[in-house]
């Protein structure tokens, strides 16, 4: 959608700059633009009758702000504040965070063409709560309709908030000595870590670790040897790593369940036959994921 008439800006390092936007997409403009990623049930009135008010969307889902790179037009702002808008909103129907607190009480950033990394399409950093999304790209012959929803940081979004939560609760909620995130962060290590039963988030992430890495004592997973097989330095089998795939796949199983698809969401990066748990091992962390989500509720 191409909307020239205001000047979106970015409001995770500075609010001041905000402003005002009083008139709206047209009704199927907007729904030509988030049909081409999303399929499934309506959305509701408040996104469709207002989705490019940066505000709103900041302020609805208890976020920090949001920033733009230097780079993207204010086309691009709006598209990309537009379908934020829409991902948050799927984002909470599996969660159900209370008052739809998507940014645990103003702790997540999100940038958008702001932060990027050379190879990765996303990244979260730790050390400022931030999800970097990276801007489309790709041969300027290809509409840019088509590019912006297929290409740079589209898909990785669950991901990138499943290793938000991770750090986020490890820190704060569940803080335990030499151990950051609930996970142990890059740690390559697969034996199970015996926490106190009342670090109850770390205990539950435990289990779901133990089944990604082992079939039985002694015996790694099918899962395990096929990830293992395609990584070079470590990376694919890192405990972080492995939750956030996983958080992912949890997320669109969840959406799938009540028709919901959004691919600028979640939407595998890589072959799903290596990287991914298939529907039958998945199936088998999905109890795990709905008890951490559940204590996780306990504090938001």
């Amino acid at each position: 959608m191409n909307r020239k008439d205001y000047k979106l800006v970015s409001t995770l390092d500075d609010k001041s700059g905000y402003s005002g936007l009083d008139r709206f997409w047209n009704r199927q403009g907007f729904q030509s633009f988030y049909k081409s990623f999303r399929k499934g049930s309506d959305l509701p009135k408040y996104i469709k009758d207002n989705p490019v008010n940066v505000l709103s969307v900041q302020d609805r889902y208890k976020l920090r702000g949001i920033q733009f790179g230097n780079w993207l037009s204010q086309e691009d702002r709006f598209n990309y504040t537009a379908a934020l808008y829409i991902c948050l909103y799927d984002l909470n129907k599996v969660l159900k965070f209370k008052d739809n607190n998507i940014g645990l009480d103003g702790a997540l950033g999100i940038a958008f063409g702001a932060r990027g990394r050379s190879k990765a399409p996303a990244h979260f950093e730790a050390s400022t709560d931030i999800i970097n999304m990276t801007r489309y790209k790709g041969d300027a012959s290809v509409p840019k309709r088509i590019r912006f929803v297929n290409s740079g940081g589209v898909g990785a979004l669950a991901h990138e908030y499943g290793h938000f939560l991770d750090y986020y609760f490890g820190a704060h909620y569940e803080p335990y000595s030499g151990i950051y995130a609930l996970t142990n962060g890059r740690s390559e290590n697969k034996s199970r870590i015996d926490y106190p039963k009342a670090n109850k988030m770390r205990i539950i992430i435990e289990d779901i670790l133990e089944q990604a890495y082992w079939a039985a004592p002694g015996k790694t997973s099918a899962y395990y040897q096929r990830i293992r097989k395609v990584t070079k330095d470590g990376y694919w089998v890192r405990r972080n790593e492995i939750f956030a795939r996983l958080f992912e796949q949890y997320i669109s199983y969840k959406l799938n369940k009540i028709g919901v698809n959004n691919s600028f969401l979640n939407d595998p990066k890589y072959n799903m036959l290596f990287y991914y748990y298939n529907q039958k091992e998945l199936k088998r962390v999905v109890p795990l994921f709905d008890a951490l989500v559940a204590e996780m509720r306990t504090h938001f």
